[in-house]
Formats: C-alpha cells, structure tokens, sequence
C-alpha cells in the first residue's frame, strides 16, 4: 500500500451511471462518545456500522445506535449469533433497536467456535419471527473475498444463496459487506462475480483505514483474514516502512484495474483500525485530489 493520496484518483469505484457509491465506517459503541466528524468528513445520512463483541454491554449498543441517528447518520448494529447467551436475548436487543427507529442491521455468525446459546448462524436469527414485527428492513449479510479461515468455498456460497432467499421471504433489502483484505484484485474479481450472480443485490466492499502496518498484520490475524496477509508482510522491510501508517490507495488501485467499469457502484465500508479520525481524514484528501485529477482532464 502506498501512503499517497494522489495515487488513488485514478480509481472508478463510483461510475456515473447506475447511481452513487457511499461510505461507511465501523466503530466499536464506546467510540461513538467521542464520535464527533466534520460534515464534510462524513457526509450526514451515512452509514456506522456498530460492533457487537461477546462480553460487551448489548445496552451500550442501543445507546451508540441511538446517539448516531440523532447525529443524522444511519445506525447498522451488528447481530452476532453466536454472542447471544439466550434467544430471549436476541429478541430483546432487536426490540429495543426497533423502538428506536433502527432499520437496519448486519447479520452475523460470529466467531467463537464454541458459544454458549441456541443461535449459531446469521441465517437462524434472518429466519427468526421476531423481525416480522420489527422496524429491520434492510439485512447486511456478510462477504469474504479471500474465503473464510473455517468454512469451505462451496458452504459460504451455498449460505450466501440461502440469506438472501430468505431476506426475499422475509421482505428484506439484502446488502453484501465484506471482510477487509488487502489483495485488491481479489477483491475487485470477487465483486465482480457477486454482481454477475445477483446484480440487484448492493456490494460494499470492506478496506482496512489508514494505521501502520504492525495493526494491520495484527488486525488481520485476529480477523481471519489469510492470503493477503503475506503482501503486508513482503512489504515489511525497513524501520521506517514498519511504523509508517498505511492507507488503502493500492487496493482501491487493484480493484478498479480488474473491475474497472462495475455494473453497479462499489460501496466502501472502512474498519478505522487506526481511528476514524485518520481513515476519514485520508478520504477527504482522496476524494479531492480525485476531483482536481478530473477537473483537470
């Protein structure tokens, strides 16, 4: 990756025609106190995703979400299966979204292999009654560009069809968020082939923000993401190459060069491993040397 912002304009994530690509961000709950971009950082009516992590107060999520709506962004909790202790509890955090006006949310597995409740698959609580009478009307389910650490090629397509079936049962906006990597083409042919498969369905694909590239690594680890994982570490050559923060110009590059004319736009969806401040920072810096390159053609 390269730590240019000028590298990056060349990209067409976000073609003229078949509408606008948008951008959202993920935060932990607790961060959103300190939540605070300027507007044109992140522009009002954006998407924050909120983590949903074992251990961590599932009221503390209700109040991110809340404190993001009234700020005027779109609020999308995480639902984490294998995080619920008891069905009752999935039922109960998914009412006290609804009586805030949530509309919509990720769906997840989670990752624990081993979890104490009866949930274990994002498609169980998709299919669950409760969301019959909630205000959820739009299901993110989630997408992996390099595969999954643990689950087979033909299991994670074969799952991907039933979501969305079921999403299509229940009434549902399906979306497609991924998992970040750092392989761009990767990224940009599996984008590419999910749009061939279900061009209705929105793809946001998932990049790493701007931090150095020890997090990176450590990040990735933790996450499951695999074979990308070695370019970062190719590239981890000299003290200075080590602790110099890294942004996603080269993957946005990669992917607009294998998928340079998407059918529908490319979302981007950004996990600020370094803080938000730095990712939205950069993005600004990207998009307007992006538009000087333009007006100066």
């Amino acid at each position: 990756m390269t730590n240019s912002s000028e590298a990056c304009t060349e990209t067409r994530i976000d073609p003229s025609s078949g509408g606008e690509a948008t951008t959202s961000i993920e935060l932990a709950p607790e961060q959103v106190r300190s939540f605070a971009p300027q507007a044109d950082m992140l522009p009002l009516g954006s998407r924050v995703f909120l983590t949903h992590l074992a251990g961590k107060p599932e009221a503390l999520q209700v109040e991110a979400a809340a404190r993001i709506t009234e700020m005027g962004y779109v609020a999308v909790p995480h639902l984490a299966a294998r995080n619920f202790k008891t069905e009752r509890d999935f039922v109960a955090l998914v009412h006290a979204h609804s009586r805030n006006g949530i509309d919509e949310v990720l769906f997840l597995g989670g990752n624990p292999a081993l979890f104490p409740g009866p949930l274990g698959e994002s498609a169980e609580l998709l299919a669950h009654p409760v969301l019959a009478d909630s205000a959820i009307r739009t299901a993110f389910v989630a997408g992996y560009p390099e595969g999954h650490p643990n689950i087979p090629a033909d299991r994670l397509k074969d799952a991907l069809k039933r979501k969305l079936e079921i999403c299509a049962r229940r009434s549902l906006e399906p979306r497609i968020v991924s998992q970040f990597a750092f392989d761009g083409g990767m990224i940009g042919a599996w984008a590419k082939q999910l749009h061939r498969n279900y061009p209705e369905v929105p793809v946001h694909v998932g990049l790493a923000g701007v931090t150095s590239l020890t997090k990176l690594i450590r990040f990735a680890a933790m996450c499951g993401v695999g074979p990308s994982i070695a370019a970062l570490r190719r590239s981890a050559s000299g003290l200075l190459n080590i602790i110099a923060d890294r942004n996603p110009g080269d993957v946005l590059e990669a992917i607009a060069s294998t998928y340079p004319t998407p059918l529908t736009p490319l979302h981007l969806h950004f996990f600020p491993f370094g803080g938000w401040e730095k990712t939205l920072t950069w993005l600004g810096d990207y998009q307007e040397a992006r538009m000087m390159r333009a007006g100066a053609r």
